[in-house]
C-alpha cells in the first residue's frame, strides 16, 4: 500500500491501500522503519491477544463521529487517524444488496480462517476490529489503517476504506486495512491481498511466501513483524493464509441460532377482505448478514420455503378462516429460530371487531400493515411463488436469491490466473 503524505511524515506510520495501476505508480517512497511502530496510542485497557484466538471483523456501513485522545479503539469509534478525515466517516450509499454481496466476498477470503464477519456491531468483549465503509472524503489513497500491529496484540482496532461499489475491489480493500492491524505486511505478489496496489480483480490470502515490499514501487525491505513472519517463511518474506491461520485459528462454526420477531400482522388480530397484509418478522443474529432459509407452516403443512434476508412477505386475501402460522428461520449453520402469529381473515362485508371506524380508505384494508414496518409496494416487487406455496402469499424481491453452494461461488469468483 502507498502511504499517504500526511502518513508519511507521521511517526505512526499509517499504511494506506492504492488503486493506481502499475503504469501510474508513483515516485519511489522511503523504506518503511525497521521497528513496529508504536502502539501506545492503543486503548486504555490493552490485552494481548493469545494466537490462535478466534477473532471478528466489524464492517461498519453506517458511518460514525470519530472520537480523539482515545487511541484506536473499535468499540468507541477512536481513531489516531481522526483529524485525517476531519472528525467524520460518512455512511456508505450503496444498496442492501450491494453490502451483503461485500460482506459475502470478505467472508469467502476468511472461510478456513478463525475471523467472522458481520455488519452489526460486536460487543465490546472480547473485542472486534472495525473497518469504517464509507464517505472518507477526497484522499489519494483507497484504505488505511493506523500501524502494522505485529501479532495482533491488540484485538480492538480500528481501519478505514473508500465506499467502492465493486464487491471485490471492496473486499480487498476491506481485507488489506484490517490485515494491517493484524500484523501483515505488503507483499509483491499481485495476486495477494496484501499487495499495495489494486491490480489483480480477485486477490485472496495465498499460502506461500512472498517477498515484503514497502510501497508500490514493490521496493523491497526486510520487513517489520519478523518475529511472526519468520514462523512460516525465511527472514523478509511473509506468508499471509499460514500468519492468519497461526493468530486466530481455524474457522470456527456458527453455533449461535437467530432469534425471530413477527411484528405483522398484530397476533390475535381481524382483517376483512379484501385485505393485503405484510407478514414481516426481524432476524436478530450475530452474523448478519445472512441468508435464511425460511419455511412458514400452517397447521403442520409447509406452505411456503425459501431463502431471503429477513421474513419479508405479503398476503394478499388469504381464504376467510384463522390462521396460525408458524415461522421458522434458519441460518448458514443449521441453527433455527422460530416465531408464531395468530390472525383471523373475515369475509367481506363482515364488521371488523378491531376497527371502531371502520375501512377508512375503502380498501378493506384496517391500515396495520404499514405500521409495521414491511416494505411498501413502491419498495418491492411481487413475485410468484416457486417453492408451490399458495396464491395469495407472495414473496418480495428484495434480498432474495436461491442460495449456490461454496464451491459454485468461488469458481463463479475465480480466474485461471488467481485460484482462490
Amino acid at each position: 500500500m502507498s502511504q499517504s503524505t500526511a502518513a508519511a511524515t507521521d511517526p505512526s506510520r499509517s499504511t494506506a491501500l492504492d488503486l493506481r495501476t502499475s503504469a501510474a505508480r508513483p515516485a519511489a517512497e522511503p523504506l518503511r522503519p525497521a521497528f513496529t511502530p508504536p502502539l501506545a496510542a492503543r486503548g486504555l485497557d490493552a490485552l494481548p491477544a493469545e494466537p490462535g484466538t478466534p477473532h471478528t471483523l466489524y464492517v461498519n456501513f453506517d458511518g460514525a463521529v470519530l472520537r480523539r485522545g482515545c487511541g484506536n479503539d473499535s468499540r468507541h469509534d477512536c481513531s489516531t487517524l481522526a483529524d485525517m478525515f476531519d472528525g467524520y466517516i460518512g455512511p456508505f450509499v450503496g444498496t442492501e444488496a450491494r453490502r451483503v454481496a461485500i460482506i459475502e466476498s470478505v467472508r469467502k477470503d476468511l472461510r478456513e480462517i478463525g475471523v467472522r464477519t458481520t455488519w452489526r456491531r460486536p460487543p465490546d468483549d472480547p473485542g472486534y476490529t472495525m473497518v469504517l465503509y464509507g464517505d472518507i472524503g477526497a484522499q489519494d489513497f483507497a484504505g488505511i489503517a493506523p500501524y502494522i500491529d505485529c501479532g495482533n496484540l491488540w484485538a480492538n482496532d480500528t481501519c478505514f476504506a473508500g465506499a467502492f461499489q465493486g464487491s471485490n475491489t471492496g473486499a480487498t480493500i476491506i481485507l488489506q486495512e484490517a490485515a494491517h492491524t493484524w500484523g501483515l505486511e505488503h507483499v509483491n505478489s499481485p495476486f495477494d491481498n496484501l499487495h499495495p496496489f489494486v491490480e489483480a480483480p480477485t486477490p485472496y490470502f495465498q499460502d506461500q511466501c512472498n517477498k515484503i515490499v514497502a510501497n508500490t514501487d514493490l521496493v523491497e525491505t526486510a520487513g517489520v513483524c519478523n518475529l511472526v513472519h519468520e514462523m512460516f517463511c525465511e527472514t523478509g518474506y511473509q506468508n499471509s493464509f499460514q500468519e492468519l491461520l497461526y493468530l486466530f485459528g481455524p474457522a470456527q462454526p456458527d453455533i449461535v441460532a437467530p432469534t425471530l420477531k413477527l411484528t405483522s400482522p398484530v397476533n390475535e388480530s381481524f382483517h376483512v377482505l379484501p385485505v393485503e397484509l405484510s407478514l414481516y418478522g426481524d432476524v436478530d443474529d450475530d452474523l448478519e448478514p445472512q441468508f435464511y432459509a425460511v419455511d412458514i407452516q400452517q397447521d403442520g403443512q409447509t406452505i411456503f420455503s425459501d431463502e431471503a434476508l429477513r421474513v419479508d412477505l405479503r398476503l394478499k386475501n388469504p381464504p376467510p378462516g384463522t390462521y396460525d402460522l408458524l415461522v421458522t428461520v434458519r441460518d448458514e449453520g443449521g441453527n433455527a429460530g422460530s416465531d408464531r402469529v395468530r390472525f383471523t381473515i373475515l369475509p367481506e362485508g363482515s364488521e371488523d371487531p378491531d376497527s371502531t371506524t371502520g375501512d377508512v380508505d375503502g380498501t378493506g384494508d384496517t391500515g396495520d400493515t404499514g405500521e409495521t414496518g414491511g416494505l411498501s409496494e413502491q419498495q418491492g416487487c411481487d413475485l410468484g411463488i416457486t417453492a408451490g406455496g399458495p396464491a395469495w402469499l407472495v414473496v418480495l424481491a428484495l434480498g432474495r436469491r436461491r442460495r449456490r453452494s461454496l464451491a459454485a461461488r468461488d469458481t463463479a469468483l475465480a480466474t485461471p490466473s488467481a485460484p482462490r
